[in-house]
């Protein structure tokens, strides 16, 4: 019963310290607008939106007002301005989401990491101006996390981007 005690309690004990590890890596890919290739879950989407970059950018980055147009995501509060190291917290489908936005080059590309339940996550956002005034959006996302692929796939949340690309084109195409 002891040696079980000091087991676990070894085991619980180095999970902030590996947590803490993947997420410096996580960072360092996002920073680099990167997602972690190797990840058990990961998709890419992407889809035209009849609408300038600059409104779609604007959509993106107005987190605070994601849920007005995002059904899924209950609530989302940016903790300052719209930078690298910038935090925000957001409730997509009942998860309570930590992020830090690790690129913003405004117009072109948005990159977010994210935390919850233990496992970590790299968003990237590209748009791309397109000759008739539209914009092509494209997304890409890995997740990485302890039993994270018994409960959550790469179909899973491709499905989730299919949801976030559709509500943005109709938010941005009003």
């Amino acid at each position: 019963m002891l040696w079980t005690t000091a087991l676990l309690f070894l085991a619980f004990a180095t999970i902030p310290a590996s947590s803490q590890s993947r997420m410096t890596r996580i960072e360092k890919l996002a920073s680099n607008g990167q997602i972690q290739e190797n990840a058990p879950v990961k998709a890419s989407s992407e889809i035209v939106i009849h609408a300038s970059a600059e409104r779609v950018w604007h959509l993106l980055t107005d987190i605070d007002n994601w849920p007005s147009w995002q059904s899924t995501i209950s609530s989302a509060r940016i903790n300052g301005p719209l930078e690298p190291g910038t935090t925000f917290t957001w409730t997509n489908g009942g998860a309570k989401i930590k992020s830090r936005i690790a690129i913003a080059h405004p117009v072109t590309q948005l990159v977010w990491t994210g935390i919850t339940f233990g496992a970590t996550g790299i968003h990237v956002w590209n748009l791309q101006s397109m000759p008739d005034g539209g914009t092509l959006v494209k997304t890409t996302e890995s997740m990485d996390g302890f039993m994270l692929k018994v409960f959550y796939s790469s179909s899973d949340l491709a499905m989730s981007h299919k949801i976030w690309l559709e509500a943005l084109k109709r938010k941005a195409e009003q």
